[in-house]
């Protein structure tokens, strides 16, 4: 979703950046204020800003396309205005020929500023305080405050043309180059714009689905990439590529391949910095590059649109291609070695003081994080069978410091080192299925006695080798655990009745189905669908006493279209990946909850997560609903973890009565939940992620 996103973004982007080169370049000043003010026009009478009503997503997996058009609808054409913004001030900034104007770029660092601002605002000032109809409102008024500044500015300038005309630029106090453009000038803006913008999202998906999917993790490479544009942009001359810069950025590429070399599942402590630290620098550099490019102020709009068309072609290939080409974040590798050949192959002279001081800062993170690993390493001894794959990488890696100074060879050496490290990875993983969806990157691994359903790092089912164990639910869904608490203590109750599960996985919870009972399992991408009726890999489905009816597409829009008051167990198990989908946890999903449920029916709801604290957002919405809600904290000790397979698990019942949960109210692994009254109940309108982070 967020690839998605951004790539329309960047789309836009591109759109308004053509609209403001053909304009500049065919109309005159008067003529560009009257066309402008006429698409300014046309995005007011499109707000307030809002989804489309009554649009429902897919129930394939063509979510892709659905989502761009309910974009434009929604968002089109007050995007499409705002991103010609910036460079129609530039271009009329610098048609003004002042002394002040020789620079239009530094507008640039100054519109990513506030760029960056707007990111990092939303997530901790707005959302924890205004509701999305306040947002909705106050983003209306600014963009009618931003959009009058810029005809304002428009009008300014026509005023001052006149009083311009016939001075001519004194390039003596220029440091921007007046030559003409060249189609390889072109190229090159296009390759240094591409790469970042790939690697922005490729090190997101990288970092949310191999690493961890904590909470708004994806704002921060996002966030580091509009940085750098500010750092490189805010000065007057080229990016600072000394010799020193370029070691230094060797030993970032060589630190990033080496230590996936030696241990893909470094600790989210270590590897998170670590690629962000990796990001920041290959993007710094890139753009320093770009910006030491540019051209005289003349070509200015001509310069943003292929900056814009790099941007795009690197989101579309991430969140186009690369799902389709790729059954693993392979890009994020493949665009980190074709930095690498972006990279200078000279020596010059530093003269951007936000260039150097962000390089310093940027240097000491994978260097301080590369020291710990190693020193951790050999104070543990826990070097055994790898020391061999470990002399090798230093020695690969040594070799291709000594090669840094010419990009073509450095890019070939590190190529070469990150075949034959993810050659050795895969060779230690038993992978036998792995593939891709717009939801998500899956992969079933054979552990010693299971075949395991992986979504990034979570955990989302498994099921034993052996026949007479196939239909145990184990892990999070072991009959020892919470999940087996419920179906003993309702067990007279789910006698031939209707029981839902939203979230399929593996289709673990499928082990608890009897004869003459109904199940309803929703769930949302096909390709789980799949893995989980594949036999080679799975047999819930196929072998439960049972069958399921499995229905596609998302499931609090689907349970809407369910009979009233039909099951007598909902089990809500959207929760066990780290990355949670809020609108079901809000006001109006409990009242869908409750309207499908008879009235002594229970909802289940798996809470199970290792970066949020989700239990205050439940029990404010049990209260809020007028329901009672039960949690067990399953904590289980490694060794029997190991043994039984028996994972630590936390699961909420929730009923109209305390007598609707059975014998469960007096188990003593269950306790009684009670709701904060002074914290604000989550609604369609309202959530703060923010607050139920563990810090």
């Amino acid at each position: 979703m967020w690839n998605t996103c951004l790539m329309y973004y960047q789309a836009v982007l591109l759109a308004g950046y053509l609209y403001a080169h053909i304009i500049s370049r065919r109309l005159s000043h008067r003529s560009q204020l009257v066309v402008h003010g006429a698409l300014v026009l046309l995005s007011l009478a499109t707000l307030p800003v809002s989804l489309p009503r009554g649009w429902i997503p897919p129930e394939s997996g063509l979510v892709i396309p659905w989502l761009l058009v309910m974009l434009t609808v929604a968002i089109g054409p007050c995007f499409l205005t705002l991103s010609a913004t910036a460079p129609l001030l530039q271009h009329w900034f610098g048609e003004l020929h002042s002394e002040r104007s020789t620079n239009p770029y530094v507008l640039y660092a100054a519109s990513n500023t506030g760029s960056f601002l707007g990111l990092v605002a939303f997530p901790l000032v707005l959302e924890p305080r205004a509701s999305l109809a306040g947002e909705r409102i106050g983003w209306s008024v600014g963009f009618v405050f931003v959009a009058g500044l810029a005809m304002a500015c428009g009008a300014v300038a026509r005023r001052k043309l006149p009083a311009a005309d016939g001075q001519q630029l004194d390039s003596s106090n220029s440091a921007i180059d007046s030559r003409p453009v060249t189609a390889r000038d072109r190229l090159r803006w296009l390759a240094l714009a591409f790469v970042p913008s790939s690697l922005l999202l490729g090190v997101t998906t990288y970092l949310s689905t191999d690493v961890a999917s904590a909470p708004l993790l994806w704002i921060v490479p996002l966030a580091i990439y509009l940085l750098t544009f500010v750092f490189v942009f805010s000065g007057r001359g080229s990016a600072s590529q000394g010799a020193a810069v370029r070691l230094m950025q060797a030993a970032f590429a060589s630190v990033l391949v080496v230590v996936l070399f030696w241990d893909p599942t470094l600790d989210l402590r270590w590897a998170y910095p670590l690629h962000i630290g990796v990001f920041a620098f290959t993007a710094l550099l890139l753009h320093g590059e770009l910006a030491a490019a540019r051209p005289s102020p003349r070509h200015l709009t001509e310069y943003y649109l292929w900056l814009a068309f790099g941007g795009a072609l690197g989101g579309a290939f991430n969140a186009l291609l690369a799902p389709v080409i790729f059954r693993s974040i392979a890009e994020y590798e493949l665009i980190a070695i074709v930095a690498c050949f972006l990279r200078p192959s000279r020596s010059l002279r530093s003269s951007q003081l936000g260039v150097r001081v962000g390089i310093g800062v940027l240097s000491l993170v994978p260097a301080a994080i590369l020291a710990a690993v190693v020193w951790k390493r050999l104070s543990d001894a826990q070097l055994g069978p790898l020391s061999g794959q470990w002399i090798a990488s230093i020695v690969a890696a040594v070799i291709a410091l000594s090669l840094s100074r010419n990009a073509l060879r450095f890019g070939v050496s590190l190529a070469a080192i990150a075949l034959v490290g993810l050659r050795s990875n895969n060779r230690n993983t038993d992978v036998l299925f792995a593939d891709r969806s717009f939801f998500g990157a899956y992969k079933v691994e054979r552990w010693s006695r299971t075949n395991v359903l992986m979504h990034g790092t979570t955990i989302h089912g498994a099921q034993y080798f052996d026949p007479t164990r196939r239909l145990e639910p184990i892990m999070y869904y072991h009959r020892a655990g919470p999940v087996g608490d419920v179906f003993t203590a309702l067990d007279v109750r789910l006698q031939g009745a209707w029981i839902a599960s939203v979230g399929l996985g593996a289709g673990s919870l499928l082990g608890y189905a009897r004869a003459g009972q109904h199940w309803s399992v929703f769930e949302i991408d096909p390709l789980v669908e799949r893995i989980a009726r594949d036999t080679n890999y799975f047999t819930f489905v196929r072998d439960a006493a049972a069958q399921p009816r499995i229905v596609l597409g998302d499931a609090r829009l689907n349970l809407a279209r369910e009979p009233s008051g039909s099951y007598e167990l909902l089990i809500l198990d959207a929760f066990s990946s780290d990355a949670i989908p809020v609108h079901l946890m809000t006001r109006e999903a409990f009242a869908a909850y409750e309207r499908v449920l008879s009235g002594d029916g229970v909802l289940l709801v798996h809470i199970s997560n290792r970066h949020l604290d989700l239990q205050p957002v439940i029990a404010s919405a049990a209260a809020d609903a007028g329901l009672v809600a039960y949690i067990d904290e399953h904590d289980v000790d490694e060794d029997r973890e190991n043994a039984e397979l028996d994972y630590s698990a936390d699961w909420i019942a929730l009923a109209r009565h305390a007598e609707a949960l059975g014998t469960l109210t007096a188990n003593s692994n269950w306790r009684r939940m009670t709701a904060d009254p002074h914290r604000r109940v989550w609604t369609d309108d309202y959530s703060n992620i923010l607050g139920v982070i563990r810090w």
